[in-house]
């Protein structure tokens, strides 16, 4: 019963620091280290819907944290663009609806309390734009959206 439930629902991983590990790969091997060492877990665990954490280390802030932040969601973009036959990148809920009916795994970006916007919440419309739907205002400690 347990495994037929599991396989009947939409199973969403709401964190996985997949964009960390696929970042720290050279960007020409962004798409490919996805489909081999990642899309083979979220399929044997019958992931639909991933939500992608911009997490950003400790070594890139202050001043790194936004190039950083860049960089992944460019990552995200680049990886699902190179996987289009097996995810998407969805901004909406029909985008997800789709991708599921599509037997694609759905992929959502986020930002973890958001070092690389640090207090211009005036760049969250710039994110939204780029394709980031669910940010945290405190993860790991006190941001300076979250004291």
């Amino acid at each position: 019963m347990p495994v037929d439930l599991h396989h009947r629902a939409v199973v969403a991983d709401t964190h996985n620091d997949l964009l960390m590990a696929v970042t720290a790969r050279p960007p020409e091997r962004w798409a490919s280290f996805f489909r081999e060492r990642w899309l083979p877990q979220l399929r044997e665990g019958g992931v639909n819907l991933q939500v992608l954490p911009v997490f950003i280390d400790d070594q890139y802030r202050p001043e790194g944290a936004l190039r950083q932040t860049l960089r992944m969601i460019e990552c995200a973009h680049t990886l699902a663009e190179g996987n289009a036959d097996a995810v998407r990148l969805c901004t909406d809920g029909a985008q997800i609806d789709a991708a599921l009916g599509e037997g694609l795994i759905a992929l959502v970006l986020a930002l973890e309390s958001a070092p690389g916007l640090d207090a211009s919440v005036e760049l969250l419309p710039t994110v939204h734009r780029l394709g980031v739907r669910v940010a945290s205002i405190a993860h790991w400690g006190r941001t300076a959206l979250a004291d």
